[in-house]
């Protein structure tokens, strides 16, 4: 926003109102989708029993609201579009961000139980690395291939991640099969 429609960093610091947009919409969808996971729960729905069909639902949302969001951005922040078009950019982007947050939060502690804090762990000291690293290619990328091309090349890459949830709610019982964790977790829970 500072390059493109030549705005102070105050001002382009207002460009991220809309991703706390994005994320109250994400909690109203969370809110809703527990309500509606509660009454299948109380009515004792098979696929309630399963952890993937419990909580990746809002994944599957999510992911495709990310990848919105970064082929909006990058397509529409241009001087001749009104800036305001790029910056609504953020609502589906937060929103996406925060489900797809939540329900892998949620999935990691129904799936491994009483290794859940170690789960969660793993999964905080990985983003955290990423968020550490990422910001130093951040600018070079975006100055080498411009807005639309670095959004497109992150806009694909989410969407190849978009992919994982579903993949879990086909194959999600099989992939843990495999986890020695699971082992462990599935003993504890018969003896």
């Amino acid at each position: 926003f500072q390059d493109i429609y030549g705005q102070s960093l105050g001002v382009s610091g207002l460009m991220f109102l809309p991703i706390g947009g994005g994320t109250v919409a994400a909690i109203a969808v969370f809110l809703w989708y527990d309500s509606f996971l509660r009454k299948a729960q109380a009515q004792n729905k098979p696929w309630t029993h399963k952890e993937e069909f419990r909580r990746l639902p809002l994944a599957c949302v999510g992911g495709p609201l990310y990848v919105v969001a970064l082929f909006w951005l990058g397509w529409t922040a241009d001087k001749d579009v009104h800036f305001v078009v790029p910056m609504l950019a953020g609502l589906p982007f937060g929103c996406g961000f925060v489900l797809i947050f939540m329900a892998l939060l949620n999935y990691l502690t129904d799936a491994y139980e009483i290794f859940a804090a170690s789960a969660m762990a793993a999964a905080s000291c990985a983003r955290s690395l990423a968020g550490a690293v990422l910001p130093f290619a951040a600018t070079p990328m975006y100055r080498k291939l411009g807005v639309p091309w670095a959004s497109s090349l992150l806009g694909f890459l989410s969407l190849g991640m978009c992919v994982i949830p579903f993949l879990f709610l086909w194959k999600g019982d099989t992939i843990r099969a495999g986890s020695r964790f699971e082992k462990v977790v599935k003993k504890s829970c018969q003896g």
